[in-house]
């Protein structure tokens, strides 16, 4: 069968700092090509399709099948996709995680869906489209959702070495980047899941069971991309990589062994940060750790159920910066049992602790987590308008009580950036790091571009 798998296209047609692979959607068309079936990937956020583009694309490709993949802050985009295939796909199948979420609903938010897919996608998928491809019947197939039948999600994919390479060949590979990172880039999964709780975490939603694949696996991997298509820069896009010990240090000893010229990336978690661990880190070119830091303030940690300490947080990001790796910080403003005056302190704790960079957002309840759940039992939920320069939503969903409301969400958001990126201390550092011209042209217009979206607020 031709089947067609789609990333939608972005909600501006601009030029972004960060765009990586679609990989969900690759596993799968590796899985299906595996079959014997006829697979294409338009990866319309990567090209920055229009939408006419897009129909036109999906025109000429004349599938049997379009499957498209949506996250819940752009599901208006992966729905205007939905429109656009219902001209010419004879079935529409939908997957990612506001599918998940959402389940049946999916049907009444996009009537022109014919199925749906929860969970890991692979064993669904190749079932359903067998199934369509044979007139057998569906009713079955774990993970299945129709307007007539739910299913219960697939059982998780325990050996993920048994999963062929994603299909990269069918991706726009010059077309993605990410954020400070040099030459050609791409991401990795080498596990899935994540053994702890947060209850703003989508992951949750069907339990967060981690699993990982060999390190020899992964190494062959790395291999493949740096050897066929000259990546220099790998984003490990784990939920959390660092949570054995001792697969870390073999996939760094595997990396140093095969003498793999790369600079990588990766996410970390405060208390399973040890000084050995980054030292092999370092060594085998870990440039950037990303740790979920959200609050400075332990009432705050203990609400998110984050299972961590401040002072574990100083900690990690003391040992990462001794150990010549840059660690970011993840934040989130908005914690409904924190005051205003309580996160301008989460702000100046991010200067404190040195973090080379910070990401600061509105905390979100997705559908499906127990922070949405807790939040519409309080009547907290609403939709604001978004006014982050890193995140392109019109609308997102916010907590509004007695400590919150849309003013001050988003006057704590445009502090934050003001008081970190446009501090003297930050802009020193950055400063000291420049080793070209061009690596100045390319800071200058990163900071132009948050002075301007601060000046224009």
């Amino acid at each position: 069968m031709k089947i067609l798998l789609i990333q939608p296209p972005p909600r501006n047609i601009q030029k972004e700092d960060i765009i990586v692979p679609p990989l969900g959607i690759a596993y799968l068309a590796a899985v299906l090509e595996k079959k014997g079936h006829n697979v294409g990937i338009i990866d319309g956020f990567a090209e920055g399709l229009d939408y006419q583009t897009l129909e036109n694309r999906i025109k000429d490709f004349v599938p049997d099948i379009v499957g498209i993949t949506g996250m819940t802050p752009v599901i208006d985009n992966a729905f205007r996709t939905v429109k656009a295939a219902r001209k010419y796909a004879k079935h529409i199948i939908m997957g990612g995680p506001h599918a998940s979420m959402v389940r049946k609903n999916i049907f009444e938010q996009a009537p022109e869906i014919d199925f749906s897919i929860q969970g890991e996608g692979e064993t669904s998928i190749s079932m359903l489209v067998d199934a369509i491809d044979k007139g057998s019947n569906i009713s079955s197939i774990p993970g299945l959702i129709t307007r007539d039948f739910e299913n219960p999600p697939a059982c998780y994919i325990e050996n993920l070495d048994s999963l062929p390479l994603p299909a990269r060949h069918l991706l726009p590979n010059d077309k993605y980047r990410y954020i400070l990172s040099k030459g050609k880039v791409t991401t990795i999964f080498s596990s899935r899941g994540c053994p702890y709780h947060c209850i703003f975490c989508d992951k949750t939603v069907f339990g967060s069971k981690w699993r990982a694949r060999s390190s020899e696996n992964v190494l062959e991997e790395i291999e493949l991309v740096v050897r066929d298509l000259g990546v220099k820069s790998i984003v490990f896009y784990d939920d959390l990589f660092t949570v054995k010990k001792d697969r870390v240090v073999e996939i760094c000893k595997g990396i140093l062994d095969r003498d793999l010229d790369i600079e990588w990336k990766a996410e970390g978690r405060v208390n399973i940060v040890d000084e050995e661990t980054l030292k092999w880190m370092k060594k085998a070119g870990c440039s950037m750790i990303a740790y979920g830091v959200e609050s400075g303030n332990q009432k705050g940690l203990d609400y998110l159920n984050k299972g961590t300490k401040v002072e574990q947080i100083r900690n990690a990001f003391e040992l990462t910066q001794k150990a010549g790796i840059k660690p970011m910080g993840y934040f989130v403003l908005g914690i409904p049992v924190e005051t205003y005056e309580e996160e301008i302190g989460t702000i100046e704790f991010a200067k404190e602790i040195k973090a080379a960079y910070a990401q600061f957002s509105v905390l979100s309840p997705t559908p499906g987590t127990k922070l949405y759940d807790d939040v519409i039992k309080m009547g907290w939920y609403r939709e604001i308008d978004a006014q982050n320069p890193m995140d392109k939503d019109l609308k997102r969903p916010a907590i509004i009580n007695e400590n919150w409301d849309e003013i001050k969400l988003n006057k704590i958001l445009r502090e934050a950036h003001r008081k970190f990126y446009l501090s003297p201390w930050y802009i020193m550092q950055r400063l000291k790091e420049i080793r070209s011209l061009k690596e100045f042209a390319d800071k200058a217009s990163a900071g132009l571009k948050l002075l301007k979206w601060y000046m224009g607020r």
